[in-house]
């Protein structure tokens, strides 16, 4: 037996019809997909922070090589 909240209330999934069930398996696959697409979301964002902040520190070398030079 499978229960399902649905506006605070409880259903027996074993008492959907067809197309209940339908509905609900489509309803799951929604909020997997919603999940594993945040999680691509949060993966790219900390990437490109990672990566601005090799980039930053990497011209901040250059410009502090580029001074010792010009000295």
């Amino acid at each position: 037996m499978t229960t399902l909240i649905l506006d605070d209330k409880e259903y027996n999934t074993d008492d959907l019809d067809d197309n209940q069930k339908q509905i609900v398996n489509i309803l799951n696959v929604g909020t997997n997909s919603v999940a594993l697409l945040n999680h691509i979301v949060q993966c790219v964002q900390a990437v490109q922070q990672l990566k601005t902040n090799e980039l930053r520190s990497s011209l901040d070398l250059k410009d502090d090589d580029q001074s010792e030079l010009n000295l």
